[in-house]
């Protein structure tokens, strides 16, 4: 199967990383959505 990715990016391994890099970020966006939710909480 080929990704759509591949109409964006002009290598495999930029296609790659930026696969990665959208992981660490939605990671980063649920650890600080977490966070600021137990700070409400405790206030």
């Amino acid at each position: 199967m080929k990704d759509d990715y591949d109409e964006y990016y002009e290598s495999e391994e930029a296609n790659l990383d930026s696969k990665s890099d959208s992981k660490v970020i939605l990671f980063l966006i649920v650890v600080a959505v977490i966070a600021m939710t137990y700070w409400v909480a405790v206030q």
